[in-house]
């Protein structure tokens, strides 16, 4: 790692008692990051606009994959080992994030937008979805053509607000029931 830092070991380690403290301020160098970033989306947070919301979260999620794959190795090697580090990383840089897309979508089913779905786990689908595209991309690069990322994000967010609003645009609502529909009788039938 100090080789790639552009430093020797022993100078690294004067700034770092330990490699524990190294890796600490490395995963706090990249929360801070990762918040700049997603300083747009907690705005978005605040909006109705849902498709601009999720737009921006699976654009962050691709520009993160793409922009810093080795963060993502550590953090997959990190959990995949039982690291203590895995703690951290998750602390840091995915708790807060989960905590704030499913935020937004339980805030979206009270006001009706969305149907009445688990939050939590629709947040983990909706970034899931982005983070398995960036996931596959980043385990075999070059072995799948590169979509466009904008279309990728587009697509993905399709699919996830067809699965999630409140009235599917392709569900017809169904008709008001009739004031006089106890005195009609019964369009099926049980006799054979």
């Amino acid at each position: 790692m100090a080789s790639s830092l552009g430093v020797s070991e022993p100078v690294l380690y004067q700034h770092f008692r330990t490699k524990q403290d190294l890796y600490r301020a490395i995963i706090e160098l990249k929360a801070a990051e990762v918040s700049e970033h997603a300083a747009e989306l907690k705005q978005l947070a605040l909006g109705e606009d849902d498709r601009r919301f999720f737009t921006r979260l699976g654009e962050l999620i691709l520009e993160r994959y793409e922009a810093d794959p080795e963060l993502f190795r550590i953090v997959y090697f990190s959990c995949l080992e039982r690291h203590e580090l895995s703690d951290l990383f998750f602390e840091h840089l995915f708790a807060n994030f989960y905590k704030m897309v499913a935020g937004y979508i339980r805030r979206r089913i009270r006001a009706g937008a969305f149907r009445a779905v688990n939050a939590e786990m629709a947040a983990r689908g909706a970034i899931g979805m982005m983070s398995y595209h960036g996931l596959v991309r980043l385990l075999f690069p070059g072995k799948l053509r590169k979509p466009d990322r904008r279309r990728v994000v587009m697509e993905m967010v399709a699919i996830f607000l067809g699965g999630i609003a409140a009235q599917r645009p392709e569900e017809p609502k169904p008709p008001a029931p009739r004031r006089d529909s106890a005195k009609s009788p019964s369009t099926h039938s049980t006799a054979s």
